[in-house]
């Protein structure tokens, strides 16, 4: 049973400005280590740093109210890869602790980029009707 979706878009130059602008500040605030080290690997790294800023949000997003209640913070949703490389949802503090409270028990997320847009979709999947 689905019990909740979320889907964002992301200006990939704004997501530069403020790399630029506020530097490791805005960056190490948002971003895991994981991600940074992941994302720091390519040759523009903005478009994946915007597509894990979407990832982000759409994830607040499929989590519902609950989510700005209990103030899920930026490195409570981290993006992982799975080891074919297909991105995947890891759950830390607050978005953790909601997880198991909304008995979600598989998460989904489909990342994408082109031109100067990112764009993320999150379904959480559970067994039980909450």
């Amino acid at each position: 049973m689905i019990i909740g979706i979320g889907t964002d878009i992301t200006d990939i130059e704004r997501i530069e400005r403020s790399l630029l602008v506020f530097g490791d500040r805005f960056r190490d605030r948002i971003f895991t280590p994981n991600e940074i080290a992941y994302s720091e690997s390519f040759l523009r790294p903005s478009e994946r740093y915007a597509a894990r800023f979407a990832a982000k949000e759409a994830a607040r997003k499929a989590f519902g109210a609950a989510a700005s209640i209990l103030r899920i913070s930026w490195k409570d949703v981290e993006i992982i890869s799975s080891n074919e490389g297909a991105p995947q949802l890891l759950f830390h503090g607050i978005a953790l602790k909601l997880s198991f409270e909304l008995s979600v028990t598989r998460s989904h997320v489909s990342l994408s980029h082109a031109d100067n847009h990112a764009v993320a979709f999150v379904v959480l999947e559970g067994d039980k009707i909450v």
